[in-house]
């Protein structure tokens, strides 16, 4: 359900599944109409509104009890109460210990409300560490029930467990399943709507309450008094990586939460027994980021670091070769997507009727088609949110033909989205629920995907629309997602993804954290990605349900990547382009297993050979090639071009000449020089692609013999150094074999061979000063004086002139 308008039936059907009475469902619906998420706050208002007439420190003496003929899951109208007994007017203030058998009470309390029947091991950590009033950071997988390890402190203590997100549409997400599962909750910030929410929440009238960064600076004062009144029992801050200025998706807001452990500690205020809790939540963090996120959140001394293992054993990830930045690959990449969903809406047609409630199920396939393409140059250029209508679906026109140029990247907009960028509900769902029952495991064998949704992230706002057209005229039912689309669209592909309705989103990082979906099958990266933490966050969201998913990237392995346009320090910069550079190497390297080089780039070690699943293992790395020759003329020339001190030899004896020559080779010589000057010396080697002898620099410097000579970062190695290791290669003149497994680009070079000719060699002569002063000496007495066109000037005979010109012209 999305909270949309609904048949009265159905609304009052799904708040009697949440445990509300039916009286209450009936007055709701009756008073507010068919809307779920109105009646859930008509109830939930009422509710607080009749018990907040009487003051904030009394208490209810006694509780309604079940006293019907069969036992029933718990209301949230018995929950409501069941907190309200514990506010008091300075009881909440003391801290308290939880007592020893927190774990058996926080057990009933995850089955009574989430329907598990025990904690994870990682869960159990973190709250152990709560209880303990230490500071927390959690790291565990997307999808792993990180949220359950804030949530349940708040069932625990009857106090206010306050949250810190960084979209409104997850914040709104995250009410919805509580209010479902029996929990009361609230956000705060730009995007609520309703005023009297904020009062409500600082009188402590919700268990736990979700705020955005930029709201919560400005409550500090109110929060502590809420503290004293009620009782805070956790911060917990989700998303933390973007706390990190070394992280992948910095925010600044986030930077300056470290005023949550200036402003609630024992020290400051005289009601704390002890500092209320931080708690650090994240999927993705490196070390390095880890130790920011530490320092920057200025959290205590000892914090307890919670970490689960990276590893997802469902998800087969891939890397394939394709030039994405040109519309003519999109039939070639697509062609298996789109079998797959059009093979199985004819075999669907042939077994299963049309649902009645899907608007596209009822016509034909040319109907179906020509709906979801009809209006798109409106829809697609409408800036505004409120005079827009949307039919089925929304495109954009792309022009299938032309490459895609800087002016459609993506740029802070989409990367860094404020609170109201993006006033949509992430959240759907099918009737399941990954924190219910057990996961089922990958079938030992299985290598087919079932079908499933897909999500299709790409770096550029022109081509989400591009190839959700192209998709949509091949038969599937795709939709565009980016930041600059109006609202009203973006939460119509949202409610019609996690409806089913919608089988692929093409999505540019917009996209992003609240994805909570059991049935995405195949996560595709159409380009590169910015880091590998973005890229694992984004690749997590695919088999949440456990069951096998595809994480497919598409890279032009010719290319180096470049990073998309933002706002950055020189500092961020030079991060940036780190995190680059290690995206780069995992789509570049064969020869290890892509998992194990995704968990051991967070810091994990890598316990299984292999994952059995990415292309790597199933294929097998490449043959092993020895290139002890091509490693040692390479070895030389950089290592002739640093002996002397000067980068390059000139032998011309013209001064003139000589001069020009010495200020052109005083620069650092890049890759691609050593390599012509590889290809002038060495015939067997004219006709290599450079493309093969940057791969070769690549493996060199991951051994330890060159190092890059320029200050700056670069994706790739530009200016290779010698190192002492690498000198100490070409002393020996060792006659062992050096083998090495070559790298994707190495392989696409040899793919594709380029032509060779006696024009090549004959061109190459130009790069010798003797042999072009004798050509040039050769044809210049052969050279003709260029001759002039006279250009014939018009006569006007208006004038004098003209009229005499053209009589002496006669």
């Amino acid at each position: 359900m999305d909270g949309g308008n609904l048949d009265s039936d159905l609304v009052i059907a799904e708040l009697l599944g949440m445990g509300f009475e039916i009286s209450q469902a009936t007055q709701a619906v009756k008073q507010v109409g068919p809307f779920l998420n109105n009646a859930i706050d008509f109830i939930l208002d009422d509710c607080q509104g009749g018990t907040s007439k009487g003051s904030v420190g009394s208490t209810i003496a006694t509780k309604k009890t079940n006293t019907g003929k069969q036992m029933r899951q718990s209301s949230i109208m018995d929950h409501l109460q069941f907190a309200r007994t514990n506010k008091t007017d300075t009881s909440c203030s003391r801290e308290e210990d939880i007592g020893p058998d927190w774990e058996n009470r926080a057990n009933t309390l995850l089955q009574r409300h989430f329907g598990y029947p025990s904690l994870k091991r990682f869960q159990m950590e973190a709250l152990a560490a709560w209880v303990s009033h230490k500071d927390s950071l959690v790291l565990a997988a997307t999808g792993s029930g990180k949220s359950l390890c804030f949530q349940i402190p708040a069932l625990l203590t009857g106090k206010v467990v306050v949250v810190i997100s960084p979209l409104i549409s997850l914040m709104h997400d995250q009410c919805l399943k509580l209010a479902r599962h029996g929990v009361s909750a609230c956000f705060l910030g730009s995007g609520q709507v309703d005023q009297s929410v904020e009062h409500k929440a600082l009188r402590g009238m919700y268990e736990i309450i979700y705020v955005c960064p930029e709201t919560i600076l400005r409550l500090i004062k109110p929060l502590q008094s809420l503290a004293e009144s009620r009782g805070i029992a956790l911060f917990a801050i989700d998303e933390v990586h973007c706390v990190s200025k070394w992280g992948h998706d910095f925010r600044p807001s986030y930077r300056r939460l470290s005023a949550l452990r200036e402003n609630f500690n024992a020290e400051k205020l005289a009601f704390l027994k002890f500092d209320i809790p931080i708690m650090a939540l994240t999927a993705t963090a490196t070390t390095r980021v880890r130790d920011d996120i530490l320092k920057s959140l200025q959290m205590s001394k000892d914090p307890k670091i919670v970490l689960t293992s990276f590893f997802r054993p469902n998800l087969r990830f891939s890397v394939k070769h394709s030039r994405t930045s040109s519309s003519y690959s999109y039939e070639r990449d697509f062609r298996e997507l789109i079998e797959t969903y059009t093979s199985n809406q004819k075999n669907s047609k042939k077994t299963h009727l049309p649902q009645e409630n899907v608007s596209v199920g009822t016509c034909s396939k040319e109907e179906k088609n020509k709906s979801w393409l009809d209006g798109v140059e409106e829809r697609a250029s409408s800036e505004s949110d409120d005079d827009i209508t949307l039919p089925n679906k929304s495109f954009a026109p792309a022009s299938m033909q032309k490459e895609l140029s800087v002016e459609y990247l993506e740029d802070e907009c989409d990367q860094y989205l404020d609170v109201d960028d993006l006033d949509v509900t992430c959240g759907g769902f099918d009737g399941r629920s990954y924190t219910k029952a057990s996961i089922p495991s990958v079938a030992v064998g299985k290598t087919e995907v079932e079908l499933g949704s897909t999500i299709i992230y790409v770096p550029t706002r022109k081509e989400t629309l591009s190839i959700a057209k192209y998709l949509c005229r091949c038969g599937v039912k795709a939709a565009a997602y980016n930041a600059k689309l109006p609202k009203s669209q973006l939460r119509q592909v949202h409610s019609e993804f996690h409806e089913n309705i919608v089988q692929v989103v093409v999505a540019t990082i917009a996209f992003g954290m609240g994805i909570d979906k059991l049935n995405v099958r195949r996560i595709i990266h159409y380009g590169w990605p910015q880091s590998l933490e973005a890229y694992y966050q984004e690749a997590g969201r695919a088999g949440r349900d456990g069951q096998l998913a595809d994480c497919v990237l598409y890279v032009n392995l010719s290319r180096m990547p470049s990073l998309l346009p933002s706002r950055r320090s020189e500092e961020q910069t030079r991060q940036a382009y780190t995190m680059l550079s290690d995206c780069f190497r995992y789509a570049m390297r064969t020869s290890k297993c892509r998992a194990q080089m995704l968990v051991q780039y967070f810091g994990e070690d890598f316990s299984h050979d292999s994952c059995h699943l990415c292309d790597v293992c199933v294929k097998g790395p490449p043959e092993k090639e020895d290139l002890k020759d091509e490693t040692r003329i390479l070895m030389e020339i950089i290592a002739a071009n640093y002996e002397t001190g000067s980068y390059v030899e000139v032998s011309c004896e013209d001064g003139d000449y000589n001069h020009n020559r010495k200020n052109i080779c005083m620069e650092k010589p890049n890759v691609k020089t050593l390599v012509s000057r590889i290809q002038e010396l060495n015939q067997q080697l004219a006709t290599t692609d450079p493309l093969w002898w940057r791969g070769l620099v690549r493996i060199l410097e991951e051994k330890g013999f060159l190092k890059e000579g320029d200050d700056k970062t670069h994706v790739q190695m530009k200016f290779p150094e010698p190192t002492k290791l690498g000198l100490e290669f070409l002393k020996t003149k060792s006659e062992e074999s050096f083998y090495v497994c070559p790298e994707a680009d190495m392989l696409l070079s040899k793919s594709m061979p380029r032509s060779h000719s006696s024009f090549a060699e004959w061109g190459k002569g130009w790069a010798d000063p003797e042999i072009r002063k004798q050509r040039l000496a050769r044809n210049r007495p052969f050279k003709k004086p260029r001759q002039r066109k006279r250009q014939k000037r018009q006569v006007d005979m208006k004038t004098v002139r003209g009229r005499l010109a053209a009589k002496l012209s006669k």
